[in-house]
């Protein structure tokens, strides 16, 4: 069996520099001084916000916040945001990974002890801001016509094709489904899905917050996030709550007791407000269940050759563990971009029986 793994080198090859990162940044900071963007959706004070952000970088890479990080991820993610900067230079505001905004975002947030709502929605309109870019007005979804037929043909001799891109043109590309694992520009995320079980409770879950469907990518499943731990949270988040439900209203339904006591729950507090009402309406309709909107199982179920182009080996770490424990997965080919990558890659992957290609010489040889 072949599956391949798609990252967004693959878009930068056929789509050009509009989707380095720079440019992403860039594009987000240049459409709102022209106002060019859903000012209502995010506001212009966002540019400043990256801009501001930006100056804290120097200040994260040599410590001065390193007494407000306050979990372990948070930690990690910092110590890895260290060891990829050099602290002997500045960096433009272009320079910094977007990612990487949110990382700083919260720790310029946990000093300044800036809790909810306003961190919450502070977080979305930047992400919306990101996303908008990303988006390029719709330009992204046409990349795919720049495909060559060969690319399409090796692409369809996979069983598997997996992306952590959020664009639709591998699918459109080959007329296979593909397997969005960070999620996708046209998948309306639960949050704001009418039909969701979550927006079958009585309370307005999105707090008064005003969706704007004619900019259904800004409410898509796309995750945006400084660290995978959160990423992989986010993966396994539905189904988590779906086993959760399942076990309550299994409970309620077969246990007197329990479904006194759960009925008799005081509804003072919202969460438990919420937990009492959902485990009832669940209870009432068996069909209700949160969707399972990343496909978090198919890097443990996938067997044989596994190859990754357009990926780098030091992002994305929770998906490289996934790789590296499934002992189906029988050889790697990994696609670099550099010699740097390459070693990464062999030391990333040791356990595994692992080949490196220069993925310019890949691409020749696919476009041929």
């Amino acid at each position: 069996m072949r599956s391949v793994l798609i990252g967004n080198g693959v878009v930068i090859q056929h789509g050009g520099a509009d989707y380095l990162n720079a440019n992403i940044i860039q594009r987000g900071i240049d459409n709102i001084r022209a106002g060019c963007h859903p000012a209502h959706l995010y506001p212009r004070e966002c540019a400043d916000f990256v801009f501001a952000l930006a100056k804290e970088h120097p200040a994260a890479l040599n410590g001065d916040y390193d007494s407000y990080v306050f979990t372990t991820y948070d930690r990690m993610s910092l110590t890895d945001f260290k060891s990829r900067y050099d602290s002997a230079r500045t960096y433009s505001a272009t320079e910094i990974g977007f990612e990487d905004y949110f990382l700083l975002f919260e720790l310029v947030h946990n000093k300044l002890s800036i809790t909810n709502p306003e961190r919450f929605n502070s977080r979305g309109v930047l992400r919306r801001m990101f996303l908008d870019s990303v988006f390029n007005k719709g330009k992204i979804e046409s990349v795919h016509k720049q495909f060559s037929a060969g690319f399409v043909r090796w692409l369809k001799t996979h069983n598997h094709i997996l992306t952590t891109n959020y664009d639709s043109n591998l699918e459109i590309a080959t007329g296979l489904p593909v397997h969005h694992l960070h999620g996708s520009f046209n998948t309306l995320s639960e949050v704001y899905d009418p039909n969701s079980f979550r927006n079958q409770l009585e309370d307005d879950l999105l707090d008064g917050e005003k969706v704007d469907f004619d900019y259904p990518h800004l409410y898509s499943t796309c995750l945006v996030s400084y660290v995978g731990d959160l990423k992989s949270y986010s993966m396994t988040q539905s189904s988590l709550a779906n086993t959760g439900m399942k076990k309550f209203v299994e409970g309620y339904q077969s246990n007197p007791d329990l479904r006194k006591q759960i009925d008799s729950w005081d509804e003072s507090n919202d969460l438990v407000k919420r937990l009492k009402e959902a485990i009832q309406l669940k209870a009432e309709h068996p069909e209700l269940e949160h969707s399972e909107q990343y496909p978090h199982e198919i890097l443990g179920n996938i067997s044989g050759t596994l190859e990754i182009v357009g990926l780098s080996p030091n992002n994305d770490g929770h998906l490289f563990e996934h790789i590296l424990e499934n002992k189906n997965i029988t050889q790697i080919v990994f696609h670099h971009f550099s010699a740097q990558e390459a070693a990464d890659a062999k030391q990333l992957f040791s356990s595994k029986n692992l080949s490196t290609r220069d993925v310019r010489d890949f691409w020749v040889d696919v476009n041929t």
